[in-house]
């Protein structure tokens, strides 16, 4: 009996790792682990496919996020020399895939994204 609790436990941990692993991959793992619903992103009947920077800020306050990665080398990655502030954040930060970083279309940035 204590062998079969040991393993149940075992188990759990292990997917519990699991997710929180998953969870720092991907922005909606992110805000479910937070408590969120789909709907804070995808509106209430879910029709919104990919939210757009007006659900983004109703949470997300562009200037404090500027504030925050201030300090980030080379340039501010939510401040750009060429769209300041006002870049969309699903071109970064994808949702349900792998968050990327627009800029290095272009550039070749190494940010450490969450």
């Amino acid at each position: 009996m204590k062998l079969l609790k040991l393993c149940a436990l075992g188990l759990m941990l292990g997917v519990f790792s699991l997710s929180s692993a998953y969870a720092a991959d991907f922005t909606a793992d992110k805000h479910i682990a937070a408590g969120m619903k789909c709907e804070s992103c995808h509106g209430p009947d879910k029709k919104i496919e990919t939210p757009d920077m007006n659900q983004c800020v109703k949470c997300h306050d562009p200037k404090k996020l500027a504030e925050k990665t201030k300090n980030v080398k080379p340039t501010n990655p939510h401040d750009s020399p060429h769209y300041h502030q006002n870049l969309e954040c699903t071109l970064c930060h994808v949702g349900h895939e792998k968050s990327e970083i627009y800029c290095n279309q272009c550039h070749k940035f190494n940010f450490k994204m969450p």
